[in-house]
């Protein structure tokens, strides 16, 4: 009778014992997921763009460290102050010296944007520039800007009389050298014969969001001659460019040239946000964001590159820029907008194409000292070989074309 209940005993025992080792495994992996450190905003910004999908070992060695450097400027020179208040403000010209942008040797747009840097000894730290001063003529001397910015506006070749639209314009920079490029003959050392009255030009700079609209309204009217206003030629507007082409003042084909310098998820202004913090405090540009954030912010970026391909004219071009550094508000981007003019299409709703449009070798040559090529445009990075420091901006150029 024993060998029953012994058997039943060590049966029951064993039972309990294989139940409490469960329950031990269990509770452990439980508290292991409790106490498993998260990886803080900082940590996961950097394991984003050191994945091997990304940056790698170059975004420790040198692309990290040269966005949290300060960034650099050249002055843009307002051409419709004269030179002479210029150089007063600014320096001397036996100090700068010009930035070359690379242009095929027949380009007569060429020399359009003024863009001066100083003239340094290697590796010496550029002086900051100062603040733009009133010229002799009531307007603004010049502007501080990175030069990337000035490039995205060369590559565009806007040219005299041109009717571009700056979908995204605050706080105006970009504006300002398209100005400089559609009305020449306003520039008071401008050499050349002053255009046709046929061939006026029109520059829309729109801004939806209120404050930065009145910062866009406040910089053209200090630095562009009050007549473009008065007749109607610059118009600053504040318009919701995800809703169509249909809400601008020429409508859908109505410009020859438009640009998109989108909102973006501008990393390096997150990092420099973050270096200001102190030790063990995030910023809150850095909270904010995640891994899906240039997610979420490339649905409004490819909105308004479609509304960009349905403003511009057949045959027109549109300058698409970003200061970030993800592929999933560049490249992405672009390619996603261009998927879907090709379903439109295909599906009858509009009759005509869009592509990237090649810059031509010389030009594309000349790119390379500033920037590297992405699968859809160009990127300029501070870190580039060439030792430059502008950037970040992405860029690339779309044409629309009749097929």
């Amino acid at each position: 009778m024993l060998r029953p209940f012994l058997i039943f005993f060590i049966f029951a025992l064993s039972l309990c014992v294989l139940l409490l080792l469960d329950h031990q495994q269990l509770l452990s992996s439980s508290m292991t997921k409790t106490k498993r450190p998260q990886a803080s905003p900082l940590e996961a910004f950097h394991n984003h763009f050191s994945a091997p999908s990304r940056y790698r070992d170059r975004w420790q060695q040198s692309l990290y460290p040269a966005l949290a450097e300060g960034t650099r400027y050249t002055a843009l020179w307002n051409r419709y102050a004269p030179r002479k208040d210029f150089d007063q403000v600014v320096g001397p010209p036996d100090t700068l010296e010009g930035v070359k942008f690379p242009s095929a040797a027949d380009d007569i747009q060429a020399e359009n944007l003024a863009c001066f840097i100083h003239k340094n000894e290697p590796n010496q730290k550029d002086p900051p520039f100062p603040q733009p001063e009133k010229a002799s003529n009531g307007l603004l001397t010049h502007w501080n800007l990175d030069a990337a910015s000035a490039l995205a506006v060369h590559v565009l070749r806007v040219e005299p009389s041109d009717r571009v639209l700056d979908l995204c314009a605050a706080p105006g920079g970009k504006s300002l050298a398209i100005a400089q490029s559609i009305w020449p003959h306003l520039q008071p050392d401008y050499p050349g014969p002053p255009l046709p009255p046929a061939k006026k030009g029109a520059l829309h700079s729109n801004e939806f969001d209120g404050p930065r609209n009145k910062r866009l309204t406040d910089n053209l009217t200090a630095y562009l001659p009050a007549s473009l206003a008065q007749s109607g030629q610059s118009k600053v507007l504040r318009l919701d460019g995800t809703k169509g082409a249909s809400v601008f003042p020429f409508g859908p084909g109505g410009y020859d040239k438009v640009l998109v310098d989108a909102p973006c998820s501008s990393e390096r202004h997150i990092v420099h946000a973050q270096a200001k913090m102190s030790s063990g405090r995030i910023a809150g540009e850095l909270s904010r964001w995640s891994p899906t954030s240039s997610k979420r912010m490339a649905e409004t970026q490819i909105q308004l590159l479609l509304t960009a391909m349905r403003a511009v004219r057949t045959g027109g071009s549109v300058l698409y820029a970003t200061c970030s550094i993800s592929d999933e508000e560049n490249d992405n981007v672009v390619e996603k907008a261009l998927t879907q003019l090709g379903k439109e299409k295909a599906k009858g709703a509009i009759r005509w194409s869009a592509a990237t449009l090649a810059l031509g070798d010389e030009v594309e040559k000349q790119l390379e000292g500033w920037a590297e090529r992405t699968g859809k445009g160009w990127i300029v990075l501070p870190d580039h070989a060439g030792g430059a420091r502008w950037g970040p901006l992405y860029f690339t150029v779309l044409t629309k074309t009749q097929t």
